[in-house]
This record gives structure tokens, sequence and C-alpha cells, in this order.
């Protein structure tokens, strides 16, 4: 389902799964939002496959759903 979503204090529509345990962002859109990305060296289980390398990640970037507003890492 897209919603409409605020992201590091910029309006964009996003897919959410309100079942997922991660947040997932694309690189160049971190980039693109001007979001702080540091190397990470994690692993990382995706739907129909197997683990994966996360190699970066966005930390305590500030996000509002609706009426919920808080921080949270972007991987």
């Amino acid at each position: 389902m897209f919603v409409d979503i605020n992201i590091a204090g910029q309006k964009r529509s996003a897919l959410v799964d309100t079942g997922a345990s991660d947040l997932i962002i694309l690189e160049k859109d971190a980039k693109k939002l001007g979001l702080s990305i540091r190397k990470l060296n994690k692993k990382i289980k995706t739907v129909n496959f197997y683990y994966g390398p996360t190699v970066r990640v966005a930390r305590n970037v500030e996000l509002q759903i609706g009426e919920w507003k808080g921080k949270k890492n972007l991987r």
C-alpha cells in the first residue's frame, strides 16, 4: 500500500509493508534526500531470498506517517 509520508522534512509517497521488520530505502534515494549514510556490516533476510548483505544505513531519520512521528534507522 502506498501512503504519503514525511521523511527528513520532505514529502514523499512510499510503499508500506506493515509486516516488515526493517525499513529499507535505496541508496540513491537516501542520497537524494540528503541522508547521512554509514557503512554497515550486517545481513538481512527478505522474502524469497537468502540472507543478503546490508551495506549501508541511515540512522535516526525523522519520519511521519499519518499521525505517527518518530526517528528510525533505514537500511
